[in-house]
């Protein structure tokens, strides 16, 4: 039987926490712009505390209201969120009668991620700034017996990265040779029609995503909401046989307890096959997609991940703002011009992990990745690194940790590898490059077609270029691409570029991403094709045309 609204509402006593600097505040206390509030109400929790409705209604400085579900978190406490999307004072009033209020300060924090509302390719967040994203793997973060979860957060951090791939609720029972949950929805729900929810999982995540806010606001997850539910190359099989009424609980769950989150961008399932010969995999994406979309309150972008290789399955539908894609040695970004007419960003969520598979792994990771992570930006869209995926361990202590892969004894994949991750030794310059020079992507159009190489292999050189004021040329300089790529050490790069369209001089400035070093050129003139020469031999570099002053 669905309980009506009957919470004995009543806030308990109202404290400010100590650190003045929280970005996640309750009751009294004072909240930050961008940042999440939370309010407490008590209640009697009845034959399902899980099927209680209450909501309580948020109004903003300005006058807008949110109504938001509060959502039970165990004994006799609901509890009600609301994204403080302005400063200010914020009234609300819960359904059961309970009001009160609380004033948010600025400066803001970023704020949630959002089409950027000049160029539709790009992210940007609430406070106007553009979102480069540069992002990771790390599945199993949110676990509970994950003892370096924070210095993993702090150090990917430090290298550069701004997003990270997460499973909302990791099953520490997760069946590595089926790739799947081995009781399916066991992390989420306690019995086999999610009745109830583990509210300890939940707790986990919760208490992750709050100091990761309230620590490294800056750090965006990509939260993967919902297991797949079946062997991988399967269609799925426990959604399918959920009531419609437990579909909707888990959902409303999700919606109330994470979508307050500013750092979160959704995405439905991770690695599923899509097409006629998956209709519950079908199924399951767009009846989330759509009820998301409907019922989150501030819309936070939304996808889903195909499987390895697959065109994303669900270009045109209203519930989808950004495209999930899954490929391998990508290095050129391709595959962007499949979707080169479509106004959305493009994500490449997964491309070829280091240290999991020998005969796959890149084998020179730090250029390989710093040459995925350039040509996916300069292509329009963004790309992901992944290293040891099954561990998620620090960056700096996988040199002194041993990691033998999960592939059965006997198998071609099994190995033990011994050397420390180095995919992401160069990332930060990728972040400084754009810092350093308050530069960002906005508006700039991928025109490869205007950069030839001379000589010099796969993949080729990428060119981005804004009004034709604005130049920006990765070029690879590779001996070798896919697996073996390598940077050709015998070769100084050089290319010509196109100005014929473009006028006045431009200042010239070369970049060196795999270290961060930069020199000046001489300065060119527009209206003609020019020849460029690096100042380095051996390396990867970045040319920057802009207007001179």
């Amino acid at each position: 039987m669905r309980c009506k609204c009957w919470l004995l509402a009543g806030m308990l006593t109202l404290w400010a926490p100590a650190d003045a600097a929280k970005n996640f505040t309750r009751g009294g206390a004072t909240a930050r712009q961008f940042g999440v509030h939370e309010i407490e109400l008590r209640g009697q929790p009845g034959d399902n505390p899980f099927e209680v409705t209450s909501t309580v209604k948020f109004t903003a400085p300005s006058g807008s209201e949110t109504v938001v579900r509060a959502f039970y978190d165990g004994g006799r406490t609901w509890r009600a969120r609301v994204y403080v999307s302005e400063s200010g004072r914020w009234r609300w009033q819960a359904s059961t009668g309970e009001s009160g209020a609380f004033r948010a300060s600025s400066p803001a924090l970023p704020g949630m991620l959002r089409r950027h509302r000049d160029d539709p390719r790009q992210w940007m967040t609430d406070n106007g700034k553009w979102f480069l994203n540069l992002s990771d793997t790390s599945y199993f973060l949110f676990l509970e017996d994950h003892r370096e979860w924070r210095r993993y957060v702090r150090e990917d951090a430090a290298l550069g990265i701004t997003s990270l791939r997460v499973t909302a609720l990791p099953d520490k029972d997760f069946d590595f040779d089926t790739q799947k949950p081995r009781k399916e929805w066991a992390a989420y729900c306690v019995d086999p029609d999610c009745i109830s929810l583990r509210l300890e999982n939940f707790r986990t995540s919760d208490a992750r995503l709050e100091w990761m806010l309230d620590n490294y606001p800056e750090m965006y997850v990509q939260l993967i909401l919902f297991p797949r539910g079946s062997r991988y190359g399967q269609d799925e099989t426990a959604w399918v046989k959920f009531s419609d009424g437990a579909k909707r609980r888990i959902m409303d769950y999700m919606l109330a307890r994470f979508a307050a989150y500013p750092q979160l961008f959704w995405l439905i399932v991770n690695d599923a096959h899509y097409g006629p010969k998956f209709p519950n995999n079908n199924a399951l994406a767009s009846e989330v997609g759509e009820y998301f979309a409907k019922h989150d309150p501030w819309r936070h972008l939304l996808s889903t991940g195909p499987v390895r290789f697959m065109p994303f399955p669900f270009r045109g539908a209203a519930w989808v703002s950004y495209y999930h894609l899954e490929d391998a040695y990508q290095l050129g970004a391709g595959k962007m011009e499949l979707y080169r007419s479509d106004p959305v960003h493009v994500f490449l969520g997964e491309d070829r992990y280091e240290q999991d598979r020998a005969r796959f792994d890149p084998k020179n990771p730090t250029y390989y990745y710093r040459c995925m992570f350039w040509s996916w930006l300069l292509a329009g869209g963004s790309a992901n690194y992944g290293g040891r995926w099954e561990r998620t361990e620090p960056y700096s202590l996988t040199g002194s940790k041993p990691f033998t892969n999960t592939y059965r004894e006997g198998s071609p994949d099994r190995r033990t590898y011994t050397e420390g991750l180095k995919g992401l030794d160069s990332v930060i310059h990728i972040k400084k490059f754009f810092a350093d020079r308050r530069l960002d992507l906005v508006g700039f159009q991928p025109k490869d077609e205007l950069v030839a190489g001379s000589g010099g292999g796969e993949p080729r050189p990428k060119l981005a270029q804004r009004r034709g004021r604005e130049y920006l040329v990765y070029d690879p300089n590779a001996a070798a691409g896919g697996q073996d790529a390598a940077p050709d050490t015998s070769r100084t790069a050089r290319f010509r570029v196109d100005l014929k369209g473009a006028e006045g001089t431009f200042h010239v400035e070369w970049y060196r991403p795999a270290d961060g070093s930069s020199k000046a050129g001489e300065p060119v003139e527009g209206g003609a094709a020019r020849e460029f020469i690096a100042p380095w031999s051996g390396c990867d570099v970045i040319l920057y045309l802009s207007p001179k002053k």
